[in-house]
């Protein structure tokens, strides 16, 4: 009778240990830095299939399958810490459930950056700022980039500095052009201007 009740206990707290897989959601908070460094990490990141998780301004990804979120706030600190991009970071990570996990909100980068895939979205994320967490431009990159949002589609110029402060929204999705023989604009302002205008 005992072990059934312990048997039974056990299989109640299992979920509660069992570690990061492919596909989990996690809210990180970052503290201990100064406020507007905190918004370049603060967000909601994806595990990958990889079961490793891409944190901005680090070069490589940090592993999460099988970690407890406490664990896995202790190994982003590390890798922060290891990098030389924060000398103390207090990092807090939550595993987000349900509809908070379907709700998290997400940019998408791809084409010819180093690091491609979703971004969780942060207020007030512009261009060059996603570009930025994608580790840039790669040796391929041109100056077109190409921005889908909702159902539309604008290319802008990377050389152009009020393109690159441009405003994201959530589920937009942004591409980098090859460099082409010539590596010039095929953009209009007019087409782009409604974006400046936002």
């Amino acid at each position: 009778m005992k072990a059934n009740r312990m048997l039974s206990m056990m299989v109640l707290i299992a979920p509660a240990l069992a570690g990061l897989e492919p596909g989990d959601k996690i809210q990180l908070t970052l503290r201990g830095v100064e406020t507007a460094e905190q918004e370049s990490v603060n967000g909601t990141y994806r595990v990958g299939e990889s079961g490793q998780v891409r944190l901005p301004l680090l070069d490589r990804t940090v592993a999460a399958r099988g970690l407890t979120p406490e664990q896995f706030a202790r190994a982003a600190e590390a890798a922060y810490r290891a990098e030389g991009i924060y000398t103390q970071p207090a990092i807090e990570a939550e595993v987000l459930q349900g509809k908070e996990q379907d709700g998290a909100k997400v940019i998408s980068i791809g084409g010819q950056v180093r690091r491609g895939g979703e971004l969780p979205f942060r207020k007030a994320m512009t261009v060059i700022q996603a570009l930025d967490a994608a580790g840039g431009r790669n040796d391929f990159g041109g100056r077109n980039l190409l921005l889908l949002r909702g159902g539309k589609q604008y290319c802008l110029d990377f050389l152009n500095l009020k393109h690159k402060g441009i405003r994201l929204l959530p589920d937009d999705s942004l591409q980098v052009e090859q460099k082409g023989v010539l590596d010039r604009w095929k953009g209009s302002e007019e087409a782009v201007k409604p974006l400046l205008e936002e």
